[in-house]
């Protein structure tokens, strides 16, 4: 296991919620687009119950789950939030475009990769 991924929480936790966003920046948008700085729209929501969190950490925690490259572009579609006591512990956020995923434990980023299709197909399961 990567070293940095054993900072992953794994205390308690109230709830998991995954986000989906629609993304638009100047790296992002069409070429007649006259964008001068990024939106970020909300699309769907889902909290994630039990069972769904124990496979999620399960995923997260595994080898296979993770590549060395990592794309330079910034985007993000997807947020993966974890919340105990209100506060926010954890944040994960996923471009489904670069495949680049980022790990933050209260803000400060833990972990940087790419996802591997086993953690994308792992995740879209989750989200059904």
């Amino acid at each position: 296991m990567h070293a940095q991924l054993k900072n992953i929480y794994n205390g308690k936790i109230d709830s998991v919620i995954i986000k989906n966003f629609s993304y638009q920046d100047r790296e992002t948008s069409t070429v007649n687009d006259e964008i001068e700085s990024t939106r970020v729209i909300l699309l769907s929501s889902k909290k994630l119950t039990e069972i769904q969190i124990k496979k999620l950490d399960e995923l997260l925690k595994s080898k296979k789950s993770y590549i060395k490259q990592r794309a330079l572009l910034s985007h993000f579609n997807k947020k993966i939030e974890y919340f105990f006591n209100g506060n926010k512990i954890q944040d994960i956020t996923i471009s489904s475009m670069t495949k680049n995923i980022t790990i933050y434990r209260e803000e400060k980023c833990i972990y940087k990769a790419k996802m591997s299709f086993f953690l994308e197909k792992g995740i879209k399961n989750l989200e059904k």
